[in-house]
């Protein structure tokens, strides 16, 4: 057969083959695909990874970073204009939030404390983004409050990066609040100067004002990246961990600032500060004092040293790497998350006040800023516990019949008096329905008067492992009176509802 033929045969008899398998439905094998690479997680920045608040931690309790449950991250970089009048904050700030709740959020709120009445000052917004958007705003509580719409429903467990731009307008010479927002004596204050997300409880979010002659925060442990740019000869002193410094062109300079797990971040600066240091173990303790003020702020230091020895070796560790005490034109004495703000006249005047003062701020280190509560409208729980935590500082420094004796003249006695008076109040109310004179007797007295009671009711081993175990239970966490009821009556063994009501929810 000529080879032509036989190709044309072969062609046909294929294609009739062929033919009759499509008839009888066979498929084509499928062509072998290689799998797709496995897509390269992209690391979150540094502002928003955890490990880069280790440095701002002792190194036994660095791990503490990875135990707050979808915090807040905030990056802001201000920039200070002292000359102008009054003197102004620039600053930018990105936010990332991520919904703890259990509710999908159509707005975050936050706390805009500078614009609160009374200050003559302002946080004005010059722009506000959501995930690169622009969003609708909203203002409640006299402005203190502002809602941002976000451009997507947040589910549970969810995420949202916000960005805001805007300048703040600082006081000058202002005494409301206590006077930690202000400009005074060449000491700048900026209490509560950026944007601070409020908290979200079961009812929705938690918007309350305090008056001035009370706390206004009431939030919830996040992590800080400030960069605070100042005029070069100014000392900055912040909550947290200086990690970097650098001079600028136009004699500024940039101060690089880091939290470890914090609810708020104080900034002091000044160009008159004078330091002197110690140590706690690894702890720095730093104490920043006027010239002339070298004596007063050396025993400031050695104050809050001891109290930090006493309240570790009671409560429980302090984990961070430092702690300042500052010396500012304000009222008595504010603590912040690892920072303490004392007035000049202790250091003008130092005596046993003083002592007292130190110690019961640096007990808010544990009560306020580790075990947080609504310092609003349930200002006791931090207040009461911290004033009554100083006869521990008291124990340790000098003994018993010392500490006695200072409960009396600081803590007691202004209580005594105004039950005496027929002023006696019940302990569990927000800051607004004291009368400015009963605030202190019945929250800082009464208050802490029933600790020592239960003291006596109990034992002091039996007190100090409820307060050990409300610490660890609560720490960095938001606490509520029931929690400590709670643990103290897993702790004793015993039912306390009786005496808690006697002492906390009543009055004569």
């Amino acid at each position: 057969m000529p080879i032509k033929t036989y190709h044309l045969r072969y062609v046909a008899l294929l294609v009739m083959v062929l033919c009759v398998g499509c008839q009888a439905g066979a498929k084509p094998a499928a062509p072998t695909l290689a799998p797709l690479p496995t897509p390269t997680a992209v690391p979150p920045p540094a502002w928003q990874d955890r490990d880069t608040y280790r440095a701002a931690m002792l190194e036994a309790a660095a791990d503490d970073v990875t135990r707050i449950e979808a915090p807040t991250f905030y990056q802001i970089e201000a920039y200070v204009d002292i000359t102008a009048h009054p003197p102004r904050v620039y600053a930018i700030q990105n936010t990332h939030y991520s919904n703890s709740t259990e509710t999908t959020l159509d707005s975050i709120f936050f706390r805009l404390f500078p614009n609160k009445p009374g200050y003559g000052t302002a946080l004005t917004l010059e722009r506000v983004t959501a995930e690169g958007e622009e969003v609708e705003l909203h203002f409640q509580s006299e402005g203190t409050a502002l809602g941002v719409a976000l451009p997507n429903p947040l589910p549970p467990g969810q995420s949202v990066d916000l960005h805001m731009e805007y300048d703040v307008t600082v006081p000058v010479e202002n005494a409301r609040g206590y006077g930690t927002f202000n400009y005074q004596g060449d000491i700048l204050l900026l209490s509560n100067f950026f944007a601070m997300v409020a908290v979200h409880e079961d009812d929705g979010w938690n918007l309350s004002l305090a008056p001035d002659y009370g706390d206004p925060v009431f939030a919830e442990t996040s992590f800080f990246t400030v960069e605070l740019t100042v005029p070069q000869d100014m000392v900055v002193v912040t909550s947290g961990t200086t990690v970097d410094r650098r001079d600028n062109i136009g004699e500024t300079t940039t101060w690089t600032c880091i939290s470890g797990p914090m609810r708020d971040f104080m900034v002091v600066a000044s160009d008159r500060f004078v330091q002197s240091s110690t140590a706690v173990g690894h702890i720095r303790l730093n104490s920043y004092y006027l010239p002339g003020h070298q004596q007063a702020g050396e025993q400031v230091l050695a104050y809050a040293r001891d109290s930090l020895r006493a309240y570790q070796q009671s409560f429980g560790l302090y984990p961070f790497a430092e702690l300042d005490v500052v010396e500012a034109p304000i009222q008595s004495g504010v603590e912040y998350p690892g920072l303490v703000v004392l007035a000049e006249q202790h250091y003008e005047h130092s005596g046993e006040l003083t002592e007292f003062l130190v110690a019961h701020e640096v007990a808010h280190q544990w009560w306020y800023s580790m075990v947080g509560n609504d310092q609003v409208n349930v200002p006791w729980l931090d207040e009461s516990l911290s004033n009554f935590s100083t006869i521990y500082y008291y124990e340790h420094t000098y003994g018993q019949a010392r500490a006695e004796l200072a409960f009396e003249n600081f803590v007691a006695r202004s209580y005594r008096q105004a039950k005496e008076e027929g002023r006696d109040g019940v302990v569990l109310q927000p800051v607004a329905a004291f009368a400015p004179q009963d605030y202190g007797p019945i929250v800082y007295g009464k208050g802490a008067v029933f600790f020592y009671e239960l003291r006596e009711k109990l034992g002091d081993a039996t007190l100090l492992d409820i307060l050990q175990d409300y610490f660890e239970d609560r720490k960095y966490k938001l606490a509520v009176p029931g929690d400590l009821l709670r643990v103290a009556e897993i702790v004793s063994g015993q039912e306390l509802d009786g005496f808690y009501t006697e002492w906390i929810l009543s009055a004569e």
